[in-house]
C-alpha cells in the first residue's frame, strides 16, 4: 500500500520558487540562513532565485515513462476498473466509528479506499498502457485491503478463504510459468516483451509477501490485499502474452535459445569488463564529480553481481542491456573527471546548463536511437534521476551554499551519463541477439 501523500494548499502547491521570491522578497526568505551558510566566506553561494524555476509538485513524474510494446486491450483496463468498483461498493459510505471503532484500523481502511478511488484516476490520465496497468493494479490491492478488513466486521471474514485463494494463484502461475513458450519474430521486442511477463509471473509466485501484520483485522485485510495482488499480476502477465503472441506472423517461431544465448554473451562480456574498473575514490574532500563517480561505479558493482538472478533469459538481457549502459556511463564520468569537466557549480546559471543538457541527453537518446524501446528501459532510470534533482532544486530558497546542490547536480550528471550511454549499449546488446 503507498503511503497516504501529505495534504498541501492546492495554490501554494502550484506556485514556483520564483513566483514566492517575487511575493515575499528575497531578502526576507534568506533570513539569517543565509548568513550561516557563509561561514568562512570560502564557499560560494548561490540565490536560489537564478536556479532552474521547477514547480513544487511532489507527484512529480519520471521525463521518461516505461513502456512495454504491445496494446493492451480497452477491455482488460475496463475489467480491472469495475473490478476496483465492484470491491469499494462492499464498504459503507461513509467509514465511521460505528462500524469501526478503532481509530487506526479505521483510518488504515479509509486510506487504502481513497488510495484505490486515486488509482483509477491514475489510469486514466497514464501515459502509457504499463503505467495505467500498474495504476489499475494498486488500485486493486487497496480496495481488496479495505473490502477485506470490513469483511471481518460485516460478516466475520477469516484469513483462511484468502490463504487459500492466495495459494490457488500461485499454483496457478507456476503452472503458466512451466508451459511458457518464448515466441516471437523481432528478438529485441521478444526480449522486452517477454521480461515483462516473467517480472509479472515472477510477482504473482512470490511468496515472500506473505501478511505479518499483529492485529486480526488488519491480518485478513492484508491477506486480502495479497491475494489480489497476485490475481493482478497474472491477469497482466496472460493478457500481454496473449496480446503479443496475437499480434505475432504465423510462421513465428521460438526466441528462447537465443536470448539465453544473449545473455550469457552479455553476461561475460561484463564481467570481463568489471576487472578492468577504476578504483573508488578516497579523497576526504568531497565533491559532486567523485559522487557521481563512485556511485555509479557502486551501482555498476552490484548490478553485476545481480545479473546472474534474473527470473528468466529476457530478463536477463534486458538487464544486461541496463548494466552495459552503466559501464559505459561510468567511463563517460571517468573521462569528465580527468578533463576537469566534473566541477562544482557556483551560480544558478551554471546549474541550468547542467539540467538543460540532461535534459536534452534524455530526449536524443531516445528520438535518434534505431531500438527505442530498448533505449527506453535504461532511460527510464536516468528519469528518475532527473526527477529526484528536480524534487530537491524547487525545494531551496533564499541564499544557499554551492556545496548545498552537490545532491541534484550529482542526478543531473548521473542522467545525463546513462542517456547519452544508452544506445551505444543498445547496439551491443541488438548484436548480440542477432547473433546465430
Amino acid at each position: 500500500m503507498t503511503d497516504e501523500a501529505s495534504e498541501t494548499d492546492g495554490n501554494s502547491a502550484e506556485m514556483t520558487r520564483r513566483g514566492v521570491l517575487v511575493l515575499t522578497g528575497a531578502s526576507a526568505i534568506a533570513g539569517c540562513s543565509s548568513l550561516d551558510s557563509l561561514g568562512g566566506g570560502e564557499e560560494a553561494t548561490i540565490d536560489a532565485y537564478n536556479l532552474p524555476d521547477i514547480p513544487r509538485d511532489e507527484d512529480r513524474e519520471s521525463p521518461v515513462p516505461p513502456s512495454v510494446p504491445v496494446d493492451i486491450a480497452a477491455s482488460h483496463f475496463d475489467a480491472a476498473r469495475e473490478r476496483v468498483r465492484s470491491l469499494l461498493a462492499t464498504l459503507p459510505t461513509p467509514l465511521g466509528p460505528e462500524q469501526i471503532p478503532n481509530g487506526h484500523i479505521r483510518k488504515r481502511l479509509t486510506d487504502a479506499a481513497s488510495d484505490a478511488s486515486d488509482g483509477l484516476d491514475d489510469a486514466r490520465t497514464a501515459r502509457t498502457g504499463l503505467i495505467a496497468l500498474r495504476s489499475l493494479r494498486r488500485a486493486r490491492e487497496n480496495a481488496r485491503y479495505a473490502a477485506a478488513g470490513w469483511g471481518v466486521v460485516d460478516r466475520g471474514l477469516t484469513p483462511a478463504p484468502l490463504r487459500d485463494e492466495y495459494d490457488q494463484t500461485v499454483s496457478g502461475a507456476h503452472t503458466i510459468w512451466q508451459e511458457h513458450e518464448y515466441v516471437g519474430s523481432d528478438p529485441v521486442r521478444a526480449a522486452l516483451v517477454h521480461a515483462r511477463i516473467e517480472a509479472g509471473l515472477a510477482r504473482a509466485t512470490d511468496t515472500d509477501t506473505r501478511p505479518r501484520e499483529e492485529s486480526e483485522l488488519l491480518s485478513v485485510a492484508e491477506w486480502g490485499e495479497t491475494a489480489e495482488s497476485a490475481q493482478a499480476y497474472l491477469s497482466d502477465a496472460r493478457h500481454v502474452r496473449a496480446k503479443f503472441a496475437a499480434s505475432l506472423p504465423a510462421d513465428a517461431g521460438s526466441v528462447g535459445r537465443k536470448l539465453t544465448a544473449a545473455a550469457k554473451a552479455l553476461l561475460s562480456d561484463i564481467r570481463d569488463t568489471q576487472s578492468n574498473l577504476a578504483p573508488e575514490t578516497n579523497a576526504d574532500d568531497r565533491n559532486p564529480g567523485q559522487m557521481v563517480f563512485d556511485e555509479l561505479r557502486w551501482e555498476v558493482e552490484s548490478g553485476i553481481s545481480r545479473l546472474g538472478d534474473a527470473v528468466g533469459p529476457a530478463s536477463a538481457v534486458v538487464d544486461a542491456n541496463s548494466q552495459l549502459a552503466r559501464l559505459q556511463a561510468l567511463d563517460r564520468v571517468q573521462t569528465r573527471r580527468e578533463a576537469g569537466e566534473l566541477v562544482r557549480p557556483s551560480d544558478g546559471e551554471a546549474v541550468r546548463d547542467i539540467r538543460e543538457t540532461a535534459y536534452e541527453a534524455l530526449t536524443v537518446a531516445l528520438e535518434s536511437s534505431s531500438q527505442p524501446e530498448l533505449v527506453r528501459t535504461v532511460l527510464v532510470d536516468a528519469g528518475h534521476k532527473v526527477m529526484a534533482a528536480d524534487r530537491e532544486v524547487a525545494h531551496h530558497q533564499g541564499e544557499i551554499s554551492a556545496s548545498t546542490l552537490d545532491r541534484s547536480v550529482v542526478d543531473y550528471w548521473h542522467a545525463t551519463a546513462l542517456a547519452r550511454s544508452a544506445s551505444v549499449a543498445a547496439q551491443q546488446t541488438v548484436q548480440e541477439l542477432s547473433s546465430d
